[in-house]
């Protein structure tokens, strides 16, 4: 398939240090939710995509130079990434337990990116997101932000919905990000971003938690909370369990039954290559259903690897058939 030029898309988010197990070594390396799907999309679809990170980070500081570099090595650019005086990225470590399930600490408090929308910089960063075709963040990028950066942020993307920049939003509830009424807290922002967005990305546990609706896929409230969420393709990552499929444009939904998945051994990731699987699927202009097909095909090499990102080796060709020659 021939394109003429990148997909222009944009990350935003929050990169952090991570420390992980492997066996009885302590390995420092860097993740975070959306700055792994960055990196898968920009691995998958190589030419084909121009990857930018929009964050923000210390300014003189070995972690976040090493960060800096680690992005650049994944494929993803920091033109719109500041680098903020006197403030330092966020750790995080994680414990996987015998199942393959992980447990994360965080130590985010004084992190460079939750003021980064109320630096001098800030408003050029959020203009130039104009020129990108499509813009991806989450909920945690949202929960991690002070409440006028969040704001600012939040209104760019409805500016920019209305130019024609396609949104995606992955739920990534994380109730200890949002206070002492998480649900309560978060539920607002999340009902004013879904509305705009082309794609959205949540596992029905992430709705019920967030406060929009109880039940299972053949569940009428279910269907209508979906519905009601506004976006324009409701996606439902449901682990290794079929998932949902919602277009509210054309009314239409459909449940897609997965392949195999091996027991993981670390499922860091797993969700947010899933999205990088969809969304590159998008860029090519597969349907929903092959999006995830091909998007579960990465996320299962995914969880057979320790840490966010796996060797690049391991990584499977998901679009081969569809770059560019």
């Amino acid at each position: 398939m021939s394109h003429s030029r990148p997909w222009n898309v944009a990350v935003i988010g929050e990169c952090m240090i991570e420390l992980h197990k492997e066996g009885n070594r302590l390995v420092q390396t860097f993740g975070g939710d959306t700055l792994n799907t960055a990196a898968y999309l920009s691995r998958i679809c190589g030419k084909d995509v121009h990857v930018e990170y929009v964050s923000a980070v210390g300014a003189s500081d070995t972690f976040s130079r090493e960060m800096l570099d680690f992005w650049h090595a994944c494929g993803v650019n920091s033109t719109l990434s500041q680098r903020i005086p006197g403030k330092l990225p966020g750790l995080y470590a994680i414990d996987v337990d015998a199942s393959g399930e992980r447990h994360f600490q965080y130590w985010r408090s004084e992190a460079a990116v939750r003021g980064c929308f109320e630096t001098p910089e800030a408003q050029d960063v959020l203009d130039g997101l104009a020129r990108f075709d499509a813009i991806h963040l989450s909920g945690i990028s949202l929960a991690v932000l002070y409440p006028e950066s969040r704001e600012r942020l939040l209104a760019a993307m409805e500016r920019l919905a209305e130019q024609g920049v396609k949104i995606s939003f992955d739920f990534n509830f994380r109730p200890h990000l949002w206070g002492r009424e998480p649900e309560k807290n978060a539920a607002p922002h999340y009902r004013r971003l879904a509305r705009v967005c082309r794609w959205v990305f949540l596992s029905p546990e992430e709705l019920r938690a967030a406060g929009f609706a109880e039940g299972g896929y053949d569940d009428p409230a279910f269907r209508a909370a979906l519905a009601e969420l506004g976006a324009e393709e409701v996606v439902i990552k449901n682990g290794g369990k079929p998932c949902l499929i919602l277009n509210n444009r054309t009314g239409s939904s459909s449940v897609v039954p997965l392949g195999r998945m091996l027991e993981p051994k670390d499922t860091t990731a797993a969700g947010d290559s899933f999205t990088a699987g969809y969304l590159a699927a998008a860029r090519y202009g597969l349907s929903a259903e092959e999006a995830v097909n091909r998007a579960h095909k990465l996320a299962s090499a995914v969880i057979m690897y320790p840490g966010a990102i796996i060797p690049a080796e391991a990584t499977p060709h998901v679009f081969a058939d569809c770059q560019s020659a």
